[in-house]
């Protein structure tokens, strides 16, 4: 049961933390931005991979420091790491709620030259989905602080 109250306060955590931040970019213009590179049913489907990756990754992260307040640095930088690598899960994956998805995804990853390789590994660079990553994470920092705060006193 213990462990239950955990997880809910972890969902409940990451789910805050991420509306949030989609909030912070929508009104910075940081989806616009997004919208720019990936246009239309490609973007939903590109946003809808992104935030669940980004939400397991950092659902991970809460289950290994469920104790105590989260180490500020380490966490900053794991969720700018989780969100560049949600970006690359995202971009890699977003054909499949296509017609002849699965096909789309193989043959995107069929990289001929290692510029393409390049490009795909700087998509999420470009994306800013590292920086949604890094506010995500201290978006969540700040609240499970305010949270440790709140509840010691």
């Amino acid at each position: 049961m213990l462990g239950d109250s955990h997880l809910v306060r972890h969902v409940l955590l990451v789910g805050a933390s991420l509306l949030l931040t989609y909030v912070l970019a929508f009104t910075t213009l940081m989806i616009r931005w997004m919208t720019f590179w990936i246009r239309g049913s490609y973007f939903v489907s590109y946003q809808a991979i992104f935030l669940i990756t980004l939400t397991i990754f950092l659902l991970g992260w809460l289950r290994r420091h469920h104790t105590g307040p989260l180490p500020v640095s380490s966490t900053i930088l794991y969720s700018i790491v989780a969100g560049y690598v949600s970006g690359l899960i995202a971009m890699a994956l977003y054909p499949i709620t296509q017609p002849d998805g699965l096909q789309q995804v193989a043959i995107g990853l069929r990289f001929p030259t290692p510029e393409a390789v390049a490009a795909f590994l700087w998509f999420p660079v470009r994306m800013l989905a590292w920086l949604f990553g890094g506010i995500a994470g201290m978006t969540m920092l700040t609240m499970s602080r305010l949270l440790c705060d709140h509840a010691r006193s």
